[in-house]
């Protein structure tokens, strides 16, 4: 049995503390590269390298990685570069928060009370979606908050095709409707 199985028999059997180790061992190597390589904050990486972490769990968990080609750390630095890519296309399209100008409101603005109910609906829509669990929930952020389109979301979370992705997210927003 070679290393790279180790690591995932490893996992299997403290799925904390492989993630613990990994976590502090690739995330400065990552946040290193990405700053050297990518126009990225510390900080977004920082983020982004979270992300990976969590989809390199659930994809463990899950049973859909099986096997290794390379370490688990380079399987986290292959999900951050595409969650890196996806995230630059992002700001591409819109700008970055704090970008925009806010209209300062007052509380007795109709539109302040507005945005508060706004704020309250969308928290209440997160919690359900929360609430359908795995995949749905990853699928739906990644689509909703991170602006992903089906063939990224396909690459990150290891779905064969966009397909199947189009698919799966129909099932979810069919369960969040009822």
């Amino acid at each position: 049995m070679d290393g790279k199985q180790n690591e995932l028999d490893d996992f299997r059997k403290n799925p904390n503390g492989v993630s613990a180790g990994i976590y502090n061992k690739c995330r400065p190597k990552f946040i290193g590269w990405g700053k050297e390589n990518t126009r990225t904050s510390a900080q977004d990486l920082a983020d982004i390298f979270q992300n990976a972490v969590i989809i390199m769990i659930l994809n463990l968990e899950s049973g859909r990685l099986t096997e290794l080609v390379g370490t688990l750390c380079t399987y986290l630095f292959g999900i951050g570069k595409n969650l890196i890519q996806a995230f630059r296309r992002k700001q591409g399209r819109i700008g970055l928060p704090g970008d925009e100008a806010f209209p300062i409101t007052k509380e007795t603005d109709p539109g302040a009370e507005e945005q508060i109910i706004a704020q309250q609906t969308d928290a209440q829509l997160w919690a359900k979606v929360d609430a359908l669990g795995e995949p749905c929930r990853s699928l739906l952020a990644l689509t909703y908050r991170e602006g992903l389109n089906s063939q990224e979301i396909a690459d990150v979370l290891g779905y064969a095709s966009p397909e199947v992705v189009r698919q799966l997210r129909k099932r979810c927003l069919d369960k969040l409707r009822k």
